[in-house]
């Protein structure tokens, strides 16, 4: 029996794009950033992102390692961020949870819901890429039944930086593990 990859679930802003006018050159040399605007045919947003990242996306899933889904506010929208990058076309992960938040129904962050189920009811190993996934919104509780359920690796990058070498070197081994 074949095991699945794991999934990755991808959050744009602050992880993609950097959060800032002026990239960090202390996180990838200048001359690896690039700007562009992601469109849907009617809005343009500006995006700047480090060439290694989506490079190091593309890979992951050419090579099968992973199963990147969006997971992000961009919602649909995110395939264009993706077109910009040049990647492929991702799924973006099922949250019904977005929209009970956006109504003002619920307090706990939307996007826990999605992560649960990826661990729990796909039993699929879970790496999670996002910069609000810190203790604010991610509560010890909430980790600690991701991580009693299946191998997971969650990475909250700085938002004026998005990932960094050390990240994807992180993602790199947890990936390589997972599938040993």
């Amino acid at each position: 029996m074949t095991i699945p990859p794991p999934v990755w679930l991808l959050d744009i802003d602050g992880v993609l794009n950097a959060v800032t006018k002026t990239p960090d050159p202390n996180v990838w040399p200048l001359d690896r950033w690039s700007r562009g605007e992601a469109s849907d045919g009617e809005t343009e947003w500006p995006i700047l992102f480090a060439r290694p990242v989506a490079d190091f996306l593309r890979q992951v899933h050419e090579e099968g390692r992973a199963e990147i889904r969006w997971h992000t506010t961009w919602q649909q929208e995110a395939g264009a961020v993706g077109k910009l990058l040049d990647l492929p076309a991702f799924p973006v992960q099922p949250s019904p949870e977005w929209a009970v938040q956006l109504r003002g129904e619920t307090e706990e962050w939307w996007k826990i819901g999605a992560a649960l189920r990826v661990a729990e009811a796909e039993g699929r190993s879970l790496v999670w890429t996002d910069d609000d996934a810190g203790s604010r919104h991610l509560r010890r509780r909430v980790r600690a039944r991701l991580t009693s359920v299946v191998p997971c690796l969650i990475v909250v990058p700085s938002p004026r930086a998005g990932l960094t070498p050390k990240h994807l070197r992180k993602i790199d081994a947890f990936l390589t593990r997972v599938a040993s």
